[in-house]
């Protein structure tokens, strides 16, 4: 894997080459893939021998590799192979493994490090790659949320990762991706995890994750920055992780998985009836309700959060009685 910093992306057949080197992309299921769903449908009970070879006629040399990898795998003469634990790294092969989702996620990419997964992906939506397209990074070194702001992604500590999606509404509607997204994190999440318009997924009022989407080339890129196992010497004071407000840190692949199933039904969801993912988001929604200040460049508005409209805008009842309806800007809750 390599860093994709200022480099011009090339996709040949299933593999996408980089000045200064390649990464491999999962598109159909391979036999170590195959090997890996296996071992983990079955929850840390053996699976035999005969059954793995079935499916990968080379199921030994793929467990073989997938020691090396770091898979701490028992074998037993009679009962076959066991997974008794994965490391900490995120893995192309063994992602897909966990996913049986139509869209999200049927294509992945992970990266050592990259500059911004939406900037790779982006590339790779100007080069016409297929909706679903999943791009992962261990590491960032210019990870970024909404107006630029710098995003922290210490290596191996979260989950910072694009999805290209290719909706069919039109741009002026894609703020409901971002409302689908901000419950898909939530509702992954768990832990009473709350969301704050437009874009933050909290725990007990300290940001947990961030989500960015943007427009480019006819498609929408959805950027999720998720805080995982950082410690506090990794955060900003306003921002927390799972491992800091639960106390345990956290399997990253299978949160992966996750939130990518997650995401998935609820991007369809969208398709089908955004009312019924907004109604969701309301319910888990700390903005709505609250008297807010919003800021927009020069323009300052004091009002009330009523509702999200049929495109994923809130409206703001202001103080003067009308009703605006807010596509962006800065949030702060002024009072409740």
């Amino acid at each position: 894997m390599v860093a994709v910093s200022r480099c011009a992306l090339r996709r040949v057949g299933k593999i996408c080459l980089l000045s200064g080197g390649r990464v491999a992309r999962v598109c159909p299921v391979n036999a170590r893939t195959t090997v890996l769903q296996s071992l983990l449908s079955q929850a840390g009970q053996f699976v035999p021998a005969s059954e793995l070879h079935r499916h990968a006629p080379n199921a030994a040399g793929e467990i073989a590799e997938l020691q090396r990898r770091g898979y701490d795998i028992e074998s037993h003469p009679h009962f076959g192979y066991r997974l008794v634990a994965t490391p900490d790294r995120l893995t192309a092969d063994d992602l897909r493994a966990r996913l049986t989702t139509p869209v999200i996620g049927r294509e992945i990419l992970v990266f050592d490090e990259t500059g911004s997964t939406n900037d790779v992906a982006a590339r790779l939506a100007h080069d016409g790659a297929r909706e679903g397209l999943v791009v992962f990074a261990e590491s960032q070194t210019r990870g970024r949320g909404r107006h630029g702001r710098v995003w922290a992604s210490p290596r191996g500590k979260g989950l910072w990762f694009s999805a290209l999606l290719r909706p069919p509404f039109p741009v002026a509607a894609y703020s409901r991706i971002t409302v689908a997204a901000g419950v898909a994190v939530a509702r992954a999440i768990g832990h009473n995890a709350r969301l704050k318009w437009p874009n933050d997924v909290t725990i007990a009022g300290r940001k947990l994750a961030g989500i960015l989407t943007e427009t480019r080339d006819g498609a929408a890129v959805l950027g999720v920055g998720l805080d995982v196992n950082c410690d506090r010497a990794d955060l900003p004071e306003t921002a927390t992780s799972l491992l800091l407000a639960t106390g345990q840190r956290h399997d990253r692949l299978a949160l992966a998985a996750t939130v990518l199933t997650e995401l998935d039904h609820y991007y369809r969801l969208t398709m089908d009836s955004f009312e019924r993912v907004a109604d969701e988001w309301a319910s888990l929604c700390a903005t709505l309700g609250r008297q807010l200040v919003v800021r927009m460049g020069e323009r300052r508005m004091a009002g009330h959060a009523q509702a999200l409209d049929s495109d994923g805008a809130l409206l703001l009842r202001c103080d003067s009685g009308r009703v605006e309806r807010i596509l962006g800007g800065d949030v702060t809750v002024e009072r409740i």
